[in-house]
C-alpha cells in the first residue's frame, strides 16, 4: 500500500513538472506577438482616448509620442495608455513591448483634426509662411513645367513672389567642397545634408530659403565611433571613410526628419529628429553596408535603395536605454529592381529616390564606358517594391557642364518650390577645392528641337536669352548663363565658413563652421584656459599633422581665399610644431617649431603625397622648407595662407602660398608655393585650413590660437 502511494506521488510530480516546463517561455515561438488595439486612429483636438497592447506574457510596455505637442501620452498602466489630442497634426504613438524573452515596437498613426470650423479659420489665418510640412519625397501633385506662374499670398499662406528681387545663382552656386548633397523642402525652407567623411561633428545640416544662400544650422552627430581609428591612436585613422553620401527626408507620417548614410568599414546609420535646426538626433545602426543610399517612405513602409537599384525594407527598433543607438532591422530580402546597362555605363551610383505624381523616380550618377564624364541618369516606374525590371524606363536628364568649368555635373537632388517651380542641384568635380554644388532648372514637359517630348521626366538645363528652356544632353553642352531662381532672394548670407575670435563662455559649443579632424581629445583642448583663445595641449606624441589630435578645420572658398590666424607659443616644448595648415592630398604648414634646445622659430614646411603616403603615413615627417625669425617670450606670431583655385578663364593650377608677420601689419612670404590637388587616396576632401599642434618628442606642450578670419 505504501509503495503504491509513493509511486502515485512520483508520477504526479513528474506530470506537473512536464506540464510546467511546457509553459515556460523558453521557446519564443510559443508566445504570440503582441498587438495594438488600433494601428491608426483619428481624433479631434482636446479629446482623449485609450490605446491598449493585447497579448500574453507581457513584462513591460514603454509608451512614447513622436510629437507631444500634437498627441500627449499618459500611461495608465503597463498595457494601456491615455492619448490626449492637443492640436491639429499627425503623430506616431509607439509602444516598446517586452514579452517573454523578446521585444517589439508597435506603432499607431494618430491624426488630430480641428474640432470646429472656427478653429480651422484661426489656424489658417495667422502666419504668412506655410506651416504644413511639404517634402519633395512625398509630393503627389502632377509635375508641372518650370517656370510656373507665381501664387499670391492670402489664405494659402504663400508669400508674394517679388519679381524684382529674385535669387540669382552663379556657377558654381557654392564654390566650396559640399559633396554628395541631398535636399528637401519643408514649407518654405530647404534643408541640405552632405558628406564630411572623418570630420566631426558630422553630416552638416544647411538651410536656405532661396536655394542659393546656405547656412549651417546643425549637425546630425557629434562623433560616430569611439575606437583607435577614429581617435587617431596606435597608427590607425579613418581618412576617406566616416559618413558617406548622406540622404535626407521628412516623413509626414511621424513628423520626423531622417538622415541616413553608410560608414565605410562599420555599417549603416539612420538618424531622426523632430527639430532639424535645433534638436538632438536619435541614431540607429546596423553592421550591413548600403552603398550610397537613398531613403523613401511608401505605403507606410521605409525603404533604402542602394548600390544603384537594390531595394531593402527597413524597420527601426528603439534603444532600451536613453543615449544608446537603436537598431536598424532588415525586413525580408533585398531586391534588385533592375540592372545597369554594362554596355553604356561605367560608374553608376549615388541614387536619389522620389515618388512624384504617378511615378517612382531613381536618379543615378553615371559615366559612359567610352570615357569619364559625370552624367545624371533617371529611371522611372509606376511600381516600386512589386516592380519588375521591365517596368523601369531610362533617360539621361543632364549631361553637360557650365561656362565656369568643363567637368560634368551629376549626383544630387530635385526640389520643388511653393510656387510650383522645380530645380535640380548637382555637384561638380572642381579639382583641389573639391566637389561643389550648382543649381539647374528642371522642366517636366520639355520638347527638343527635333520634336521629341520628354513628358514627366525631370529634364535639367537652363533658360536662354529668349527665356526658352534648353536641356543639356551631350558632353559638349554647356550652361551659358547664370540662373534666376524664382524665389525671393534671402536676406541671410551664406555661412559655411566664418571668422572666430574664440571668445566663449564655459560650456559653449564651437561655431558651426568648425569641425575637428577625427574625434577630439576633450581633455586636451580648451576655449577658456586662456580666455579669447583656442588652446591645443599635446596629449601625446606623433610624427605629423595627419595624426595630430584636436586640429580644427574649415572649408576654403574659391576662386581666391585667405586664411589668417595668430598663435602664442611660449608653452611649446622641444620637438613641437604648431600653426596653420593648407590640407589637400599634400599639405603646407606655416607656424612655429621648437628645436631641441627649446628655442622657437617661424617655419614653413610641407608634406607631399609621396611623403604623406596613401591615407596618411604614420611615420612620415614634415619637410622644413624655410626656418626664419626666432620667437621671444609670449610674442604673437601672425600667420596667413593665400589660396588660388582654377576657373575656366584663369590659368595655372590650384596653389597655396604662406606668409607670417611679427606685428600683424608687415607680411613676409615664407617657404615655397604648394600645389594642391584632390586625391581619393588621402582625405577624399576638398582643400581645407587646419589649426594644428603636435609633439614629436614630449607630450604636455601647448599653443593658443588668438583668432581665425577668412577673406
Amino acid at each position: 500500500m505504501r509503495k503504491k502511494t509513493v509511486f502515485k506521488r512520483l508520477m504526479a510530480a513528474t506530470l506537473a513538472l512536464v506540464m510546467g516546463l511546457s509553459l515556460v517561455p523558453g521557446s519564443a515561438e510559443a508566445i504570440a506577438k503582441p498587438k495594438l488595439s488600433r494601428t491608426s486612429l483619428v481624433m479631434k483636438a482636446k479629446t482623449k482616448t485609450t490605446l491598449k497592447v493585447k497579448g500574453s506574457k507581457i513584462r513591460k510596455v514603454t509608451w512614447k509620442s513622436s510629437k507631444t505637442k500634437i498627441v500627449a501620452v499618459n500611461k495608465k498602466n503597463s498595457k494601456t495608455a491615455t492619448l490626449t489630442a492637443k492640436k491639429k497634426g499627425v503623430a506616431l504613438v509607439s509602444a516598446v513591448v517586452k514579452y517573454g524573452n523578446r521585444k517589439t515596437t508597435l506603432k499607431c498613426k494618430v491624426t488630430v483634426k480641428n474640432n470646429t470650423a472656427a478653429d480651422t479659420a484661426t489656424a489658417t489665418a495667422a502666419p504668412t509662411t506655410p506651416t504644413t510640412p511639404m517634402s519633395t519625397q512625398t509630393v503627389v501633385a502632377t509635375p508641372v513645367p518650370s517656370p510656373s506662374p507665381a501664387v499670391s499670398s492670402g489664405p494659402t499662406q504663400i508669400p508674394v513672389l517679388n519679381e524684382n528681387n529674385l535669387a540669382v545663382a552663379e556657377y558654381p552656386t557654392l564654390f566650396s567642397d559640399v559633396p554628395d548633397c541631398d535636399y528637401i523642402r519643408v514649407g518654405g525652407a530647404y534643408y541640405m545634408v552632405s558628406t564630411t567623411m572623418n570630420l566631426c561633428p558630422g553630416a552638416p545640416i544647411m538651410k536656405s530659403t532661396d536655394l542659393v544662400h546656405w547656412q549651417i544650422v546643425n549637425y546630425v552627430y557629434d562623433t560616430l565611433q569611439d575606437d583607435d581609428a577614429n581617435n587617431l591612436e596606435n597608427g590607425k585613422q579613418v581618412y576617406g571613410n566616416g559618413s558617406w553620401a548622406a540622404a535626407i527626408r521628412y516623413n509626414e507620417a511621424d513628423g520626423k526628419y531622417y538622415v541616413i548614410f553608410n560608414s565605410n568599414g562599420y555599417g549603416f546609420y539612420v538618424w531622426t529628429t523632430e527639430d532639424i535646426e535645433n534638436g538632438s538626433w536619435q541614431g540607429y545602426f546596423i553592421k550591413t553596408s548600403f552603398h550610397d543610399p537613398a531613403l523613401i517612405f511608401d505605403n507606410e513602409k521605409m525603404y533604402v535603395i542602394y548600390g544603384g537599384s537594390n531595394l531593402q525594407e527597413l524597420e527601426l527598433e528603439e534603444p532600451e536605454y536613453e543615449g544608446d543607438l537603436g537598431e536598424v532591422k532588415k525586413v525580408g530580402n533585398a531586391k534588385e529592381l533592375f540592372k545597369k546597362d554594362e554596355s553604356k555605363w561605367g560608374l553608376w551610383e549615388g541614387v536619389h529616390a522620389y515618388k512624384i505624381g504617378e511615378y517612382y523616380y531613381l536618379m543615378i550618377i553615371a559615366s559612359p564606358v567610352s570615357g569619364w564624364f559625370r552624367t545624371e541618369t533617371c529611371y522611372r516606374s509606376k511600381k516600386l517594391a512589386d516592380s519588375e525590371p521591365t517596368d523601369w524606363e531610362e533617360q539621361i536628364i543632364f549631361q553637360g557642364s557650365t561656362y565656369e568649368y568643363g567637368t560634368g555635373i551629376a549626383q544630387g537632388a530635385i526640389v520643388d518650390t511653393i510656387y510650383g517651380d522645380w530645380y535640380g542641384i548637382l555637384f561638380q568635380d572642381h579639382d583641389a577645392i573639391g566637389r561643389i554644388p550648382s543649381i539647374l532648372a528642371v522642366n517636366w514637359n520639355y520638347t527638343d528641337s527635333k520634336g521629341n517630348n520628354y513628358k514627366d521626366w525631370p529634364m535639367m538645363g537652363y533658360y536662354d536669352d529668349n527665356n526658352k528652356f534648353v536641356s543639356c544632353q551631350s558632353v559638349k553642352d554647356k550652361v551659358t548663363k547664370p540662373l534666376t531662381v524664382r524665389l525671393n532672394k534671402s536676406e541671410e548670407p551664406t555661412y559655411i565658413v566664418g571668422d572666430d575670435d574664440f571668445t566663449y563662455a564655459e560650456g559653449d559649443k564651437l561655431k558651426l563652421a568648425w569641425q575637428w579632424n577625427h574625434n577630439p581629445d576633450n581633455d586636451n583642448w580648451s576655449l577658456t584656459a586662456n580666455p579669447g583663445h583656442y588652446r591645443i595641449t599635446n596629449g601625446r606624441t606623433c610624427n605629423n599633422i595627419w595624426f595630430a589630435r584636436n586640429s580644427l578645420t574649415q572649408r576654403t572658398v574659391g576662386p581666391e581665399f585667405t586664411s589668417e590666424s595668430a598663435i602664442l607659443t611660449s608653452g611649446m616644448k622641444a620637438g613641437d610644431y604648431a600653426g596653420m595648415v593648407a590640407v589637400g592630398s599634400a599639405y603646407g604648414m606655416v607656424g612655429v617649431k621648437c628645436d631641441d634646445n627649446g628655442d622657437r622659430y617661424v617655419f614653413m614646411g610641407s608634406g607631399t603625397p609621396d611623403t604623406a603616403g596613401k591615407k596618411a603615413d604614420v611615420n612620415a615627417k614634415i619637410t622644413e622648407n624655410a626656418v626664419k625669425d626666432k620667437v621671444e617670450g609670449d610674442s604673437p606670431v601672425y600667420l596667413k595662407i593665400e589660396y588660388s583655385f582654377k576657373t575656366a578663364d584663369k590659368k595655372g593650377g590650384d596653389t597655396a602660398n604662406f606668409f607670417y608677420s611679427l606685428d600683424g601689419q608687415n607680411w613676409i612670404k615664407i617657404g615655397k608655393e604648394v600645389g594642391l590637388s584632390f586625391d581619393t587616396g588621402t582625405t577624399f576632401m576638398g582643400t581645407r585650413t587646419w589649426l594644428s599642434s603636435y609633439a614629436t618628442k614630449e607630450a604636455g606642450g601647448y599653443v593658443d590660437f588668438d583668432y581665425y578670419k577668412q577673406y
